[in-house]
């Protein structure tokens, strides 16, 4: 379906969580109308295939500063009963499955929110699907790190706050995040529908300690105003990629290494605060806190 003193601290670098990552657009505020038609930002739907018959199957719901999704399967002149369907990423319009997701490395509890839902029939079984991947160089494929499902039999004519645990196969931590919502299963029926609100990830559950693996490396100064130094020479996987993410894990800046030991990183246009920066490696993922000045 982003000179300084140098004072230099020597951080050991483990893949932990700090806070669990917040999702995107998970209160469904942002919508964009790019071509006559509303979008939910950060999420695809089947509303750009269906718009050719005026119909849409994710719709707005609420008012300012309340809004939320409105997912409803709806019959589509020469397509069919169309599922109302979102993911948090790239959808593949054919066969209704996800093609992609976000960033994402944490290991949350659940993944919770608010809910309205109800089948045309007891056979229509809406679902709640969150898949959290990792990608393995070895096999050049993605590894499932952990799920959370949930069918959506019955009913719940009203608002409902849920929470869907995690189950985790692998101590690894993720890098990446899938969320797929339906208000239909496989024989969708028209009417089903599935309205959802204030999305969120609860709950820490700690990955592996993996200094071993990756070893350590200093940055200098922190807190700095203008530029963090990145010596990467104490580490035992090569880095990859770095990234600047706030607390919440909203991705603020992105940096490709360019193969030296030293990396230099300008946060000088970041407002003063805390922030997180993850470094990709071959062998996994570390983060530490920066602040700036």
């Amino acid at each position: 379906m982003k000179k300084q003193t140098f004072l230099t601290i020597a951080l050991m670098f483990t893949v932990v969580i700090s806070k669990a990552q917040s999702v995107p657009n998970g209160s469904f505020e942002a919508w964009s109308n790019p071509n006559g038609y509303l979008v939910p930002d950060d999420w695809e739907t089947l509303n750009d295939m269906t718009t050719t018959a005026g119909v849409y199957t994710a719709t707005r719901g609420g008012t300012s500063s309340d809004y939320y999704l409105k997912l409803t399967s709806q019959n589509v002149t020469g397509m069919g009963v169309m599922p109302g369907i979102a993911v948090s990423g790239m959808l593949d319009m054919g066969n209704l499955t996800a093609l992609s997701g976000f960033p994402f490395a944490f290991r949350p509890a659940a993944f919770a929110g608010k809910w309205q839902y109800m089948g045309n029939s007891s056979s229509d079984i809406g679902f709640v699907s969150v898949y959290l991947t990792k990608w393995n160089t070895s096999m050049q494929m993605r590894d499932t790190i952990g799920m959370a499902m949930q069918d959506l039999s019955g009913m719940e004519m009203s608002w409902f706050n849920f929470s869907i645990p995690f189950t985790y196969n692998s101590t690894d931590v993720p890098d990446s995040c899938i969320i797929t919502m339906s208000a239909s299963g496989a024989n969708p029926e028209a009417g089903s529908y599935l309205y959802v609100d204030n999305l969120n990830f609860t709950g820490i559950i700690a990955g592996v300690e993996n200094t071993e693996v990756t070893g350590t490396f200093k940055i200098f100064p922190n807190p700095a105003n203008q530029d963090i130094q990145i010596d990467l020479s104490g580490l035992k996987a090569t880095a990859q990629q770095f990234e600047i993410t706030d607390l919440t894990g909203k991705v603020i800046a992105t940096k490709q290494t360019d193969g030296s030991s030293l990396q230099t990183i300008s946060i000088g246009e970041l407002p003063a605060g805390n922030y997180l920066l993850r470094i990709f490696t071959a062998k996994g993922i570390v983060t530490q806190k920066i602040s700036k000045q």
